[in-house]
């Protein structure tokens, strides 16, 4: 390649300029089919676990009944269960369920191209939108029948016209009402779809403050932006406040964050964690190595290069802390209340402003040596590094936890009429009972009691009622059993069992455990 070529590439969007292309329309679509058919590669290689099959359970419900139930029992907005209630018409499998994740995923990839163009041209857009594509958390995240791909979608799209709008009020000096209403309406979206879309609300704000505050216009815009957001968020108010009284605003993983967890979180972005020790997306080492730090310490270091050169007034500051301080505020919460907020995986949704400044740090150093060849081969070292760690954690048994499918087909090859099942705690009867298809009229669910205070084994045994009784003298019971829950419940609860039936056999699918019971 020639250095006036090298140059051109390398140089700055408003001299390439802004129009593009038909080698530039085929690139994206390219890329996109790309970052599509990794999604699609790895769609059915683990099992739906429980929060995908409680996903299911309330999506099929009736709409008014999904809005009551959701209130009441999750922990979450209902605009996700809303949506995949629609998207089952297209068929209840595995596949079709986890497909609305994977087509938000790659419309993340598509706004992250065209805000990394309007930043920086093709030539960034292109690398954003490959290491999003084929990231190793962003393919995994878009593959759960979760809501966090939908969230990243209208994280980065809401992030993107709030820049879009400031950055036109600053130049034109006038304000453009298009893009503070369609910003209004992708907030209201994004906080009907998690509560960790309010995380966004002090980026926004602190980003306007330190740069855009005294522009004509903006103050007000952003103000009755989100005044009407959460105008718009007004139905769900009621069941937020019971939400929090009831305590269901918070983890089920109730213990304490390791502290490697802040480390992983920069390691799953850069490349999926999982190397040297380091945690992945179900799983967190809970250790820590200098080794650790050196392999993500470039990655942190190229991304600092992309906050001190993005050229766009304040944006390096904006795409820094909507990537940051998400994560800053749940290590915090983590740390003062001791319960783990901040889990990794959770945090996927800020993913894209992370590609987005790492790709500008690599165009940073490319600039910096005039070398076309180090942007590409940076660009596709990430790629191939997350691709790698992908492939490697699907082939880890570790890391193909709660395999339900197999329990279920376990269950129903041994399966006799009269049989009874018995689960514990309730997430077990919803992600077994996706996979088992036998009849039966005897299944007795029992819920896990509170964490704080623990009672007592032998409490606990007292206060089960009568195991025959429950399963209406079954001459054999099924026990499924997952996590989490305390230890003590899990034995009291086989105890109890033990008092009428005796032991026959006992299966483990990774946190999944399947114990038959005969008669004595």
């Amino acid at each position: 390649m020639t250095p006036d070529r090298t140059s051109r590439l390398l140089a700055p969007p408003d001299a390439i300029g802004m129009r593009s292309s038909s080698a530039e329309r085929l690139l994206l679509i390219g890329l996109l089919a790309a970052a599509a058919a990794l999604r699609l590669m790895v769609l059915e290689g683990r099992g739906l676990w429980f929060d995908e099959a409680f996903s299911v359970a309330i999506a099929r419900l009736p709409v008014a009944e999904l809005w009551r139930l959701v209130a009441q029992t999750d922990a979450h907005p209902p605009l996700y269960y809303l949506l995949l209630h629609f998207w089952l018409a297209l068929g209840d499998t595995p596949a079709a369920i986890r497909s609305f994740s994977v087509l938000c995923g790659v419309l993340t990839v598509f706004i992250t191209w065209v805000w990394a163009r309007d930043l920086s041209g093709p030539v960034v857009a292109a690398a954003a939108a490959a290491l999003l594509g084929g990231s190793a958390l962003a393919i995994q995240a878009s593959v759960e029948a979760r809501m966090y791909p939908l969230l990243a979608l209208l994280a980065v799209t809401a992030t993107y016209l709030l820049s879009r709008a400031t950055s036109e009020a600053a130049a034109e000096g006038r304000v453009r009402r298009g893009h503070w209403v369609a910003y209004a309406g992708v907030m209201s979206l994004a906080f009907y779809v998690d509560y960790f879309a309010f995380l966004l609300l002090p980026v926004h704000l602190l980003y306007v403050a330190l740069y855009h505050w005294r522009t004509p216009g903006v103050r007000r815009g952003l103000l009755l932006a989100l005044a009407g957001a959460i105008l718009a968020y007004g139905p769900w108010w009621s069941a937020v406040a019971t939400q929090l009284a009831e305590g269901r605003a918070t983890p089920i993983w109730k213990g304490s964050m390791p502290l490697s967890a802040p480390l992983n979180m920069v390691a799953l972005s850069s490349f999926g964690g999982y190397l040297f020790g380091l945690g992945g997306y179900l799983l967190d080492e809970g250790r820590w190595s200098w080794g650790q730090l050196l392999l993500v310490g470039p990655f942190l270091a190229l991304v600092v290069a992309g906050v001190l050169t993005t050229t766009r007034r304040g944006i390096g500051l904006l795409l820094s802390l909507a990537w940051l301080l998400p994560v800053a505020i749940l290590v915090g919460a983590s740390m003062v209340t001791g319960l783990f907020y901040a889990i990794p995986r959770y945090v996927s949704f800020v993913q894209p402003f992370f590609f987005l400044l790492l790709a500008q740090g690599i165009l940073a150093v490319a600039r910096r040596e005039r070398r076309m060849a180090t942007f590409i081969i940076v660009t596709t070292g990430i790629l191939v590094l997350n691709v790698a760690v992908l492939g490697a954690t699907y082939g880890d048994p570790r890391y193909l936890p709660y395999n339900w499918a197999a329990a279920a087909r376990h269950v129903e090859a041994r399966w006799r009429p009269g049989d009874g099942l018995l689960f514990y705690p309730q997430s077990a009867r919803v992600a077994f009972g996706y996979y088992f298809t036998s009849s039966t009229s005897t299944a007795v669910t029992l819920y896990a009691p509170p964490w704080t205070p623990r009672p007592t084994r032998a409490a606990l045994v007292r206060a089960l009622p009568s195991i025959p009784a429950l399963l209406r003298d079954a001459e054999r019971v099924w026990v499924v059993l997952t996590e989490p829950t305390p230890p003590e419940s899990r034995e009291a609860l086989l105890e109890a069992v033990e008092q009428t039936y005796r032991w026959r056999e006992g299966a483990d699918f990774r946190y999944v455990y399947v114990l038959l019971y005969e008669r004595h």
